[in-house]
């Protein structure tokens, strides 16, 4: 995580970003919604073809903004399908509002693992999926967006493309170890438990999981429950524990790992 001085500088430094127009761009993302109701896709379809006179051509900005004056009223009066169609075209009005920097630095609330970057692209879709409910403004251009779940949140701060960059090599690098110790630890265990295979269902199995630099093994009872006290009792805890410890941590990690 980065201290207050640090995260100042990133903040300061990201450099405001408004490629697309944003009537165009609001348009592009409401067209790439889904939609419960399908026919509102046909409905924007329609009015975006009474509007552009050619049907190979893109709306520029003025004819955007004459889509969204017609779709408003479409909303507004009552159509089929109009509360979900207002609903969605004030989720993108508020992604496109906010997503005002060209990259973000990606932190999760608790930490699962290395932060990572995405593009204002990215994240302006991101944002208009969740919905304005779950994406709010933070301190210094930065977003938070609520999971669903509410058990783990995503902020978002603007960095610099320099900053980006070199986060994704962190981050690459940090993933390329997670396989080689997930790999190292499945080959040590293999020749002495029942590894886990996601396409049956039934049995004892153990579980690999790798959160940075720290390789779990655990027991998945798909269907026997009862086999949990062959995980304590019986030795498989104390087998896995034992032979994940010769997995040696790559430079810069340490070791710890653990059957839990």
């Amino acid at each position: 995580m980065i201290g207050a001085t640090e995260r100042g500088r990133f903040e300061s430094t990201a450099p405001a970003v408004q490629a697309i127009p944003s009537k165009q761009q609001a348009l592009r993302l409401l067209r790439r919604r889904s939609f419960s109701a399908g026919y509102l896709v046909q409905v924007i379809d329609l009015v975006v073809r009474e509007v552009v006179r050619s049907q190979f051509d893109e709306p520029d900005e003025h004819e955007a903004a004459q889509v969204q004056q017609r779709l408003i009223r479409y909303a507004a009066n009552g159509q089929p399908g109009s509360t979900e169609l207002a609903r969605a075209m004030l989720d993108v009005k508020h992604a496109v509002n906010l997503v005002r920097h060209g990259n973000y630095r990606v932190t999760t609330v608790p930490e699962s693992g290395p932060d990572t970057t995405v593009s204002a692209k990215q994240l302006v879709e991101l944002a208009a999926e969740a919905g304005r409910h779950r994406v709010l403004a933070a301190q210094g251009g930065a977003l938070v967006v609520l999971a669903e779940d509410k058990d783990t949140n995503t902020v978002y701060r603007p960095v610099s493309a320099e900053q980006a960059h070199d986060l994704l090599g962190v981050a690459r690098g940090s993933k390329e170890e997670a396989i080689r110790l997930h790999v190292g630890a499945v080959a040590v265990l293999r020749p002495q438990a029942r590894m886990a295979d996601w396409s049956r269902g039934d049995g004892y199995e153990v579980a690999v999981d790798v959160v940075r630099d720290e390789v779990t093994a655990q027991l998945w009872a798909a269907g026997l429950p009862e086999t949990w006290a062959l995980w304590e009792q019986g030795g498989v805890r104390t087998l896995c524990g034992h032979c994940c410890q010769p997995i040696s941590p790559g430079p810069g990690t340490t070791d710890e790992h653990q059957a839990s």
